[in-house]
């Protein structure tokens, strides 16, 4: 009876009676298949853009599917798939090859339902037969540690460099590169560029503005005047004379008046005071007393008041009532105020 052959390991199942002094040697070629698939390394170029189906031959410890870890290597020129045997079995791989392309690993007659592997990763895939799982993509679960765990000194990275999660707890006093902020936030840098994780907001309507607190919605915008050019140069108004009209409603009060007034000799108009006079004989009639000159005519006294002018003091109050209207230039002097230039940036 000729032997059969095992469907995953490919191992010979000699048949009773049969392999007469062959038996020995297939026993051991058996074992050596097993050794390879528990602790066989492979390392496989896949260089190129050419899909790769890995060799497998029944009782063939050199087959390439016969190896437990198997490391892809070369420049990939473009996406690929490596076919493995469409059987059940499980495999390490890693995927050491360049070039930004896609390596995904399928069962043999089934392409759809492969697993690509990041470039840089080391991943375990269990076959199913028609279906490739990887246990590090997507399905490994919750996973629980007993006591510490320590990843090269630093809890980071997946293969591509990052790490998703929805939320931490703690204080985070001890975190470095973890931000609170909600995506999308907006903030202001005072930066040459968005920091990293932000992108600038580059939109027209907030170039060269100011801001304004408000005590209703932020995050509006308003005004048309450049900031750097309201702020420099100095700024007038047009001339012109000044106008009054409609004062036709002028009125005076009536409890205006004067003051009394006392003249001085100063205030008083120039006069002179007559006289007669007669030799040195005085005439006089009652308390009249006449002087008069020789000739019997009349004589006056000296001028005397300068005829100065005298003011009355005039008191109460005066309103008037109407419209008027007065354009004159005025400037302001040029006010080139400091500033600093911030960068508006959104959170990724």
């Amino acid at each position: 009876m000729a032997s059969n052959y095992s469907d995953r390991y490919k191992l010979e199942l000699q048949a009773t009676g049969a392999n007469a002094n062959t038996w020995g040697g297939n026993t051991n070629t058996n074992l050596e298949t097993i050794d390879k698939f528990s602790a066989g390394y492979l390392s496989k170029s896949v260089a190129g853009s050419a899909d790769v189906t890995l060799t497998t031959n029944n009782a063939d410890p050199t087959a390439e599917a016969s190896n437990k870890v198997i490391e892809f290597t070369g420049a990939l020129t473009g996406d690929i798939k490596v076919f493995i045997p469409a059987v059940e079995s499980n495999y390490i791989f890693f995927n050491n090859t360049t070039g930004s392309h896609t390596l995904t690993v399928a069962p043999t007659g089934h392409a759809s339902n492969g697993v690509a592997i990041t470039q840089g990763a080391h991943t375990i895939q269990y076959c199913k037969g028609n279906k490739v799982i990887d246990l590090f993509a997507s399905t490994l679960g919750k996973l629980n540690v007993l006591g510490k765990m320590t990843i090269d000194a630093t809890v980071m990275t997946a293969a591509n460099g990052t790490v998703n999660a929805a939320k931490y707890s703690g204080s985070g006093a001890d975190l470095t590169g973890v931000s609170s902020i909600p995506s999308g936030s907006s903030a202001l840098f005072f930066q040459a560029a968005a920091p990293t994780g932000w992108t600038q907001n580059t939109d027209a309507s907030i170039n060269t503005t100011t801001l304004r607190v408000v005590t209703g919605s932020g995050g509006g915008t308003g005004g048309s005047d450049a900031f750097s050019t309201t702020f420099t140069g100095s700024k007038s108004t047009a001339s012109g004379a000044i106008s009054f009209s409609d004062l036709s409603s002028a009125s005076s009060p009536s409890n205006l008046s004067v003051g009394s007034t006392t003249l001085s000799t100063p205030t008083m108009a120039s006069h002179s005071h007559p006289h007669d006079m007669i030799g040195d004989n005085y005439l006089g009639s009652g308390s009249e007393t006449k002087f008069r000159s020789p000739n019997n005519a009349e004589q006056s006294t000296s001028n005397t008041g300068g005829g100065g002018g005298h003011t009355h003091p005039l008191s109460g109050s005066l309103s008037l009532s109407g419209t008027g209207s007065a354009t004159t230039s005025l400037s302001v002097p040029a006010m080139n105020v400091k500033f600093a230039n911030v960068v508006a940036c959104t959170k990724d």
